[in-house]
């Protein structure tokens, strides 16, 4: 089934492979638990949900402190009879009011609901003005606050309002993910929030806020967040020499970006994660979240950059084949984009990356499989590396985008050339 035709309803065979990817946890090789059994330990109901704002919780404790001193001056038997019932209460009266959207979905009746639940955050607004910047220094957040600001890029482009999703369960959906991404040194859950956050910079500094869609910045934004989830550290490369039980479900094509969808697909299946639930035209949403997630497989980059390539002289925004070229170049731009960002922030993502890398080529040699050889640290130098990747992928893909968004010029195509004349700097200086 090609990913046109994919629907919301593919969430059903995602679940019926679990069975067959659990043979795939053994080891790395797999990376897929049963979805019941993966959550035991680390879902939560929102009643478990810690407090992780500390001015929040402080506001909180102090509002039922008030409550209580007026509680006992009016001896009133009206209500909780303490903080912590008065904020279980509180939580309680949230689920309540999800369990409720389904109503919402065919009427307007419930927005007002949806739209205070949105509206009660406070964002960090010392970086959200910089938020939009391809220079934002991505190490200077936290794992929560790295979901704080992805929030926001979906508050901000107006999807939590589109698409009606409750401030609880898109934090929920959000959390969900963010355990699903194992702890690898490159792709982990900090490598989703860089594509994600220059997902929202393409979006803001090329003006394409008022170009497209809410439904195609809502897909460009879910695309980011979850491309790589449940990443092994281990490339479709090693899982088709090792003929790995993912290799063999996906029947070797797009293997990781395959499971990556799947394992996107049964978060949702948990009603209080599921941030389309109330949408109306859910299928051809997570169809073309899958479409972008699948366009990350390199070794699709070819036929995608040649598609986009031919449409740039006839673009037109009202055409869906032509919005979903530029959408599937947004993503992949935003993947590979360590190298647009400053060196300060970019180095030490490189350092991950080839640390994994070696990791995987000591796996194959121990394994007696094919190595990989730009992975082996024998035979790989970093700098030609990196500078071969920015000439030969980088640089043309992002120039055609300059093509045809000129500002592209301005904000990531002349920071990566000035990365490029780095690498040729440091080459010269190591002769």
């Amino acid at each position: 089934m090609s990913a046109e035709e994919m629907s919301l309803k593919t969430v059903e065979p995602a679940q019926q492979k679990e069975d067959v990817e659990e043979a795939a946890t053994d080891d790395k090789t797999g990376q897929v638990e049963d979805d019941e059994n993966s959550y035991q330990g680390s879902e939560k109901s929102a009643e478990d949900i810690p407090d992780e704002d500390a001015q929040q919780f402080e506001s909180e404790r102090n509002e039922a402190m008030v409550d209580d001193f007026h509680h006992s001056q009016n001896d009133s038997t009206k209500g909780p009879a303490n903080a912590s019932e008065r904020r279980r209460e509180k939580r309680q009266r949230e689920i309540d009011n999800i369990h409720t959207d389904e109503q919402c979905r065919d009427s307007d009746s419930c927005d007002e609901d949806v739209v205070d639940m949105m509206d009660d955050v406070a964002w960090p607004l010392d970086t959200v003005d910089r938020l939009a910047d391809p220079d934002f220094d991505v190490w200077r957040l936290g794992r929560d606050g790295m979901v704080d600001h992805i929030q926001y890029m979906y508050n901000d482009f107006g999807v939590t309002q589109a698409w009606k999703i409750p401030r609880l369960t898109l934090r929920m959906f959000l959390l969900g993910v963010r355990e699903r991404y194992q702890d690898n040194p490159y792709h982990n859950f900090k490598h989703s929030f860089c594509v994600t956050q220059m997902v929202y910079s393409m979006v803001s500094k090329l003006n394409l806020r008022n170009l497209l869609s809410v439904d195609d910045l809502g897909i460009l934004l879910t695309a980011a967040v979850c491309h790589d989830v449940d990443h092994p550290g281990l490339s479709n490369g090693y899982h088709s020499h090792a003929q790995s039980p993912l290799a063999i479900l996906y029947d070797y094509k797009s293997i990781l970006e395959q499971h990556h969808f799947a394992v996107t697909c049964r978060i949702l299946t948990n009603k209080e994660r599921n941030i389309f639930r109330n949408v109306a035209n859910r299928d051809e949403i997570l169809s073309d979240a899958r479409s972008l997630i699948l366009a990350t497989d390199l070794a699709l980059h070819k036929d995608i950059m040649d598609d986009f390539t031919k449409r740039i002289p006839h673009f037109n925004f009202s055409n869906r084949a032509d919005v979903m070229s530029l959408l599937k170049i947004i993503v992949k731009c935003a993947d590979v984009s360590n190298e647009v960002r400053p060196e300060d922030v970019a180095t030490p993502w490189v350092e991950r990356l080839f640390s994994e890398y070696f990791e995987q080529s000591a796996r194959e040699k121990r394994e007696r499989l094919p190595v990989t050889a730009y992975m082996d640290p024998e035979k790989v130098d970093i700098i030609d590396s990196q500078e071969g990747f920015i000439k030969g992928m980088m640089l043309p893909m992002y120039t055609e985008l300059a093509n045809l968004i000129k500002d592209a010029r301005i904000y990531y195509v002349n920071p990566l050339k000035n990365a490029l004349r780095r690498y040729e700097l440091q080459k010269r200086e190591a002769m």
